[in-house]
């Protein structure tokens, strides 16, 4: 029964790889889920959630737009039957979330301890039921203590993450680079801010791997085979 967090700079490629771990593994991958649970538990609009996770630059308007209605309505339905939004808005970056809905109507304002309890709540349930790659949220925070979860940080070059993201979301490198700076300030920022952590510290972690000197399939392996190892160690 695995448990895999994945946590790396913006572009190293979390994404992708969650992705083919969890399909080399015929493990679940989740991301943005955590959130949808997360505003059910302390009940607030889901953008609420977002913005106390960091401050980002919008960095363009009609994705904005897009990103606010679909998590709103995933927010409101309680995350429904599909916890991934969909096909296509799953392939969106896990971190690529904005100041969306600064000005969205809410009883009361979401607390940093409400936040933090509420995601910690749905990320050790998510654990404990094993099988499954958890990507981003501080889940290398969380489950630290958690035997048999193995915990993968990613660093990549500014080259190979400027790639990354205009791939993936078809920006020029200027914008990419953009994307990438303003997303990974905000991450090291969260990191400080609710777990008095370097963000990047590989003594968080069980491996690092540079995605600029291996691939990202060569990669997904590698992790593959570190959580058969350590999950069977833990039984």
């Amino acid at each position: 029964m695995p448990v895999i967090t994945i946590n790396g700079v913006i572009g190293s490629g979390t994404l992708e790889i969650g992705h083919l771990v969890a399909q080399n593994l015929g493990i679940n991958y989740v991301d943005r889920y955590i959130f949808s649970e997360a505003a059910r538990l302390v009940g607030s609009p889901i953008g609420q959630l977002i913005e106390k996770e960091q401050r980002v630059v919008p960095f363009r308007e009609k994705v904005a737009r897009f990103m606010q209605g679909v998590l709103e309505r995933s927010a409101v339905a309680g995350a429904g039957a599909e916890p991934y939004f969909g096909r296509g808005i799953e392939m969106l970056p896990a971190e690529a979330y904005t100041e969306l809905v600064s000005d969205a109507a809410s009883t009361s304002p979401v607390h940093d301890r409400a936040f933090i309890d509420a995601t910690t709540s749905v990320i050790q349930e998510l654990a404990a039921g094993g099988d499954v790659v958890i990507i981003g949220r501080g889940g290398n925070m969380i489950l630290a203590n958690t035997p048999g979860v193995v915990h993968v940080g990613l660093v990549a070059p500014m080259d190979v993450r400027i790639d990354t993201m205009a791939k993936r979301e078809m920006f020029s490198n200027e914008e990419a680079r953009a994307y990438a700076e303003d997303l990974e300030n905000a991450r090291v920022t969260f990191y400080r801010k609710f777990f008095r952590a370097n963000a990047n510290d590989p003594t968080k972690f069980h491996l690092m791997l540079n995605i600029g000197r291996i691939s990202q399939s060569t990669a997904a392996e590698i992790i593959g085979h570190a959580a058969e190892d350590i999950a069977g160690a833990a039984d």
